[in-house]
């Protein structure tokens, strides 16, 4: 539930990227770090406080790297329908005649813009844990803590004001 507060606005964006970069998406809100830890089932009023406003601000990322991917799609000169349609045909391994080799050099720019952004968005991402003053294997941790926490869901989403 919360990782859906977190990525909620990714939705349509993962709909969007190629298998290649579909990867940023899958796993814990930071997927260079394995969550494989010992998990302290306390959580403070500080840390679920810096929680919350990390996940404020990775809103506002998502946001950010939604806009960007928009843009990236219009620069090529393709509409988001037909990204998606010639997307939809690498992913079944359709035969390259179905899209012309124009819209598919459009499509390669795209997908390695997407990766740029992805990457400069999962920067912004663990620096902005690191400003809140949390080691980024706690934040995984309350995370992990809050998700298995109905009552800390809860409350963290009112935190949110959802």
């Amino acid at each position: 539930m919360l990782k859906s507060l977190v990525v909620g606005g990714v939705v349509m964006v993962g709909l969007m990227i190629p298998t290649v970069a579909y990867g940023q998406f899958n796993g814990p809100i930071s997927p260079t770090v394995e969550t494989e830890t010992t998990v302290d089932p306390k959580v403070s009023p500080l840390e679920l406080q810096q929680f919350v406003q990390v996940i404020k601000q990775f809103q506002r990322i998502e946001t950010v790297v939604q806009r960007q991917m928009a843009k990236a799609i219009q620069k090529e000169g393709l509409t988001p329908e037909r990204f998606m349609e010639i997307n939809q045909s690498q992913r079944q391994l359709r035969s390259e005649s179905v899209n012309s080799s124009e819209d598919l050099e459009k499509f390669r720019k795209i997908v390695v813009k997407f990766q740029e952004i992805m990457d400069d968005a999962e920067e912004k991402r663990q620096s902005t844990v690191a400003t809140q003053g949390l080691e980024l294997e706690r934040f995984l941790e309350i995370e992990k803590i809050v998700s298995g926490n109905r009552q800390l869901q809860a409350k963290v989403e009112r935190m949110l004001g959802n």
